[in-house]
């Protein structure tokens, strides 16, 4: 609700709304083979698709959205097929622009795209330092590669490490990160950043500290070697 005042109040202080990007995402809940060894999550998602679609839209107060996401593959490929199309209907009639994915692998993708009518030009997965072997969600070099052998943007949600181990980001802490930082005069955050933007990763971040929003954008000023990018993608 928040993100759709703020987008409406940004516009009508002249903000044009081609320079605002918004996402939202319909939830679909995974079952215990995707889930692996934590079980199934719980179950928040409606049993209609459609309407939590309309539901997105009715609390953003939006006229469209950019970029309309399916959080996770559902319980079979079949589910997610359908909760999909359900987002197809809302890009056909103009309320998202574009659709994605998010959390599907390589197996995933190529189980569901010959399936839908309108491919997803996103796929959107943990992925970062120390955080991009497992396939379970996505994480690993063989989705980023399949996705983008499908032609669709590889993104990456936790670029600083936050999925690697259990939710707590050791990265930034890490010894190689931090010698590869200080060769460069730089913050461990920038080299983490980078090292994952520097293979044509759209890394999604974000803070309350304009200082470390900073940092983020600065860290595109940041040129890793290929031994460092080697040295980098070993630390586990």
């Amino acid at each position: 609700r928040e993100v759709g005042q703020a987008v409406r109040a940004a516009v009508a202080n002249g903000v044009p709304r081609s320079e605002l990007f918004v996402t939202t995402k319909i939830e679909c809940c995974p079952g215990t083979a995707f889930m692996g060894k934590m079980g199934p999550l719980e179950c928040l998602t409606k049993k209609d698709p459609a309407a939590d679609v309309a539901h997105n839209m009715r609390v953003l107060g939006l006229d469209y959205v950019d970029l309309l996401v399916l959080h996770w593959p559902c319980d079979d490929l079949d589910a997610s097929v359908h909760a999909y199309e359900a987002m197809v209907q809302s890009y056909r009639s103009g309320g998202a622009r574009a659709l994605g994915v998010s959390n599907f692998n390589a197996s995933a993708l190529a189980s569901f795209l010959p399936r839908v009518s309108v491919k997803p030009v996103i796929n959107q997965c943990g992925f970062s330092i120390a955080g991009h072997t497992e396939d379970l969600w996505g994480r690993d070099d063989a989705t980023k590669h399949a996705s983008e052998a499908y032609n669709m943007t590889y993104s990456a949600y936790s670029p600083l490490g936050g999925w690697a181990k259990g939710g707590t980001s050791h990265v930034l802490s890490d010894p190689t990160v931090n010698q590869v930082a200080s060769a460069h005069n730089t913050t461990a955050a920038a080299v983490a950043l980078r090292w994952v933007t520097q293979q044509g990763v759209v890394a999604v971040t974000s803070s309350d500290k304009a200082s470390h929003i900073k940092g983020d954008l600065a860290s595109f000023e940041l040129s890793l070697t290929d031994e460092e990018m080697a040295s980098l993608a070993t630390v586990q």
